[in-house]
């Protein structure tokens, strides 16, 4: 339901007079405390970021809208070498970041063919605090990002959200262990019952909210009730549902923005 309001309301914005090339909203990304692994497979690393909006005015981006940090260093991009030696590149240069799920994550992938045919034992990513995203500029945009604009969301807006998106929250925790369980499942195909436990211990252990066990127990109850609806996909579903609420809260205390 959220999906389908959301959609809509998007295709209405998008195709409304005056707005269809629009510059959309600049976007955070959640900090990560540790790296997030990214998944590779057919010589393409994959992650799905969390992310919000900055700003409630501009409408919500596209699906895959183009995103590029708003800063260098913001994101990092973390490979492991067969010997373990960690080599740390700016992200900004070498991984491409597209919006999914409206406003709520991104996705970022990165071509192995980058590394010379090098072969990684890992890829990960680092998010570090404050970290802005920018929409990829569009020609014969009638509304373009400002500068002043720019300025508020990478600046104070930022600074604002971290209290309610990378605070302590039990809402604000629960989302951000959806967002790691999501990125320790596979992208395609499902693990077996006998497996989730094995994950949900090494991801969210023992002191998780009681709000992040109860999200893990209803997708897999839904996943067994259900054909063809993995784990990974309601997690999704229910991060989405998270992120917009945490995104609303943060709006409401900016007041608008």
């Amino acid at each position: 339901m959220f999906r389908m309001i959301f959609g809509f309301l998007t295709l209405l914005l998008v195709t409304a007079p005056g707005t269809a090339l629009a510059a959309p909203q600049i976007l955070g990304l959640v900090a990560t405390g540790d790296a997030v692994p990214m998944q590779c497979e057919n010589g393409e690393c994959t992650a799905l970021l969390s992310a919000f909006c900055l700003q409630e005015r501009r409408r919500p981006p596209d699906f895959e809208t183009l995103y590029r940090p708003a800063r260098a260093g913001a994101v990092t991009l973390a490979i492991t070498a067969a010997d373990g030696q960690v080599r740390r590149f700016d992200g900004a240069d070498l991984v491409r970041f597209r919006s999914r799920y409206g406003y709520t994550a991104m996705r970022a992938d990165f071509a192995l063919a980058a590394l010379d045919g090098a072969a990684p034992v890992a890829v990960a990513l680092e998010i570090a605090p404050r970290t802005t995203m920018l929409p990829a500029a569009r020609p014969g945009d009638p509304d373009p990002l400002t500068a002043e604009e720019i300025a508020f969301a990478a600046g104070p807006a930022r600074v604002a959200a971290e209290a309610v998106l990378e605070g302590d929250s039990e809402r604000a925790r629960t989302t951000r262990i959806a967002a790691r369980l999501i990125n320790a499942l596979p992208a395609h195909g499902d693990i077996t019952v006998a497996a989730r436990e094995g994950v949900w211990d090494g991801i969210a252990g023992t002191g998780a909210p009681l709000r992040a066990r109860r999200m893990f127990d209803a997708c897999s109850r839904s996943v067994d009730q259900s054909v063809g609806y993995p784990l990974r996909k309601c997690l999704e579903d229910r991060h989405e549902r998270l992120q917009i609420e945490n995104t609303r809260e943060f709006w409401d205390s900016l007041g608008g923005s």
